[in-house]
């Protein structure tokens, strides 16, 4: 039996690289006045906004990967001041044709579309468009079907949907069993971390290391660290502090200012030996902040300083593992966006 076993231990590693390898990485892409996010397990969302600075209708269009997946609608309508606020119940109305009313959800300014009025809304986006949303005072905002064609097509690619008759775009014939399935979300147990006291010589002295600087510029292909540099070198973040905490009875974590930007910053972040020679593996040259075992990647868009993008790496014990990415969209007239959409998710334990 032990033979046996040993035996199929190659197979089984072999298929498990390539179950690793077929995992698809997040999607994003905009056009125009709408976005789409995929993330690892294969569903995908789509979210459409107004045109112009008067409004701040949205709608937010989720489906998960897999045959015969329905699509999911919510809407926004949050007015700030100076803008008309709803009054009494809001309508759906695709081309002056009442679709109902919008079910309000828990929280204030969220709608949920029922499946009639999410239908018709696809419709609508696919072909001439005419949607909008009225209040019982008779006051309209309209929502852009301007980009959500290329949009609704490139999530319709991620999930592979393409040509079948469950596409949103460029339907076919060919039976749903030919989509992909979904993926489930991936878990991980996070490591407990040890605090590192406040006073340790030992570690001060190891932020001083040229051997390790060196070490931790071994590890950089792209994007550089100016924090890393040397004190002869011409930048603003020349040969800034390290900074050394402890991970484990094995592991240390060291981190240095890499870069700064109009309205971001970036910290690196390596994994450690407290010996020469050292052994260091790279996580992120874009980190904001740490804390009990987990690293975070906060940044503003340039084109939306108010929207950010997220990312986290979480301990395992041995690495940091990448855990979450997701971006907000849609910051116009709310800070941190309308609407998350994550590319990656993982199911930490």
């Amino acid at each position: 039996m032990l033979v046996l076993i040993l035996s199929a231990l190659p197979a089984l590693a072999s298929q498990l690289v390539a179950a690793t390898k077929s995992m698809p990485e997040g999607a994003y892409f905009q056009h125009h006045d709408w976005v789409m996010a995929c993330d690892n397990t294969r569903t995908c969302r789509a979210a459409g906004y107004a045109s112009g600075e008067d409004s701040t209708l949205s709608v937010l269009l989720a489906r998960d990967g897999g045959s015969h997946q329905p699509v999911r609608g919510r809407m926004s309508l949050r007015p700030i001041d100076g803008q008309q606020s709803p009054r009494g119940a809001l309508h759906l109305r695709i081309k002056q044709r009442d679709m109902g009313i919008l079910t309000p959800a828990k929280e204030e300014g969220l709608y949920t579309l029922s499946p009639a009025q999410t239908a018709a809304l696809l419709s609508a986006l696919v072909r001439d468009g005419g949607i909008t949303v009225v209040d019982t005072a008779g006051h309209a905002w309209p929502l852009s079907d301007k980009g959500a064609a290329a949009v609704l097509l490139k999530a319709d690619d991620f999930q592979g949907r393409i040509g079948t008759v469950g596409a949103l775009m460029r339907k076919g014939t060919a039976a749903e069993s030919r989509v992909p399935a979904a993926l489930p979300k991936p878990a991980m147990r996070k490591a407990s971390t040890q605090a590192s006291l406040p006073d340790d010589q030992a570690f001060a002295k190891l932020a001083t290391s040229p051997a390790l600087r060196a070490a931790l510029r071994a590890t950089l292909k792209a994007p550089s660290c100016e924090g890393l540099l040397n004190a002869d070198r011409d930048t603003p973040l020349k040969n800034s502090r390290l900074r050394i905490q402890r991970l484990d009875g094995r592991h240390l974590l060291a981190s240095v200012r890499c870069w700064d930007a109009a309205y971001n910053s970036g910290d690196g972040y390596w994994v450690i030996r407290e010996q020469a020679p050292y052994r260091a593996t790279w996580v992120t040259s874009d980190a904001s902040s740490y804390g009990n075992g987990e690293i975070i990647a906060s940044q503003s868009d340039r084109s939306e300083p108010s929207c950010r993008s997220e990312r986290s790496w979480t301990w395992d014990g041995t690495r940091f593992v990448a855990t979450s990415a997701t971006k907000s969209v849609f910051c116009r007239h709310a800070l941190d966006g309308t609407w998350q959409l994550p590319m990656q998710v993982t199911d930490v334990q």
